[in-house]
């Protein structure tokens, strides 16, 4: 049964659904550090002063708005798990989530971002989202497995990778290895990022093979 909210609760929730979005978007194109509050409530089409009434500080904020993208993606992986193995449902959420940063594009500093040495030192968004993912794809890959993971290591291990290898794709992109600058193009990104999924399926997928085999 749906629960009836006062209008003034609506408004709120509202809100701060815009706001974890604009956050949400900004501090993955621009990064953490170089995203203002300012920045995400013009963003979200608000004043400072009603992002401030919902999150008194920025970390408040990040983790809002990644708790809001981890339910989304628990929730994709669950809804299409019966059907499709942990790297399928990876490989189009990340696609899906570069064409969404795409919308306006990477900015500046986040080049700059991904080719320093300490690229997630300072940025609490990424670290939190990073940690999140890995913890569902650990999940996940522990069922395809069929493995305990409180036994067994490979599943956080491939979830590592997996999420590293997100962070290791834009680095490509941003010509941190000394290949070629294609930040900026979404198809170079999307294909760069699929590849990093593809080549984990390839090494790992085996054991989902033989589960399959078995089942």
């Amino acid at each position: 049964m749906p629960v009836n909210y006062p209008k003034r609760t609506l408004k709120k929730l509202d809100n701060r659904g815009k706001l974890n979005r604009s956050a949400s978007l900004l501090f993955s194109r621009k990064g953490y550090q170089n995203t203002t509050l300012e920045q995400v409530a013009d963003s979200a089409n608000l004043h400072v002063q009603t992002l401030y009434r919902q999150f008194k500080t920025k970390e408040a904020l990040a983790i809002s708005a990644s708790e809001k993208v981890l339910t989304e993606c628990e929730a994709r992986f669950a809804a299409n798990f019966s059907t499709h193995n942990t790297f399928q449902i990876w490989r189009e959420w990340v696609g899906n989530a570069v064409r969404y940063l795409f919308k306006s594009g990477f900015d500046k500093h986040k080049k700059e971002q991904l080719c320093s040495a300490s690229s997630l030192m300072n940025d609490n968004y990424m670290l939190i989202i990073y940690s999140g993912y890995e913890d569902i794809l650990t999940k996940y890959l522990a069922k395809d497995f069929q493995m305990n993971p409180e036994h067994h290591r490979l599943p956080r291990l491939v979830a590592g990778m997996l999420c590293n290898g997100n962070e290791a794709a834009l680095k490509r992109c941003a010509n941190k290895d000394g290949g070629r600058d294609s930040l900026a193009d979404q198809d170079s990104v999307i294909s760069e990022t699929v590849a990093v999924i593809d080549d984990v399926a390839c090494i790992f997928g085996e054991h989902i093979t033989l589960k399959r085999s078995a089942d």
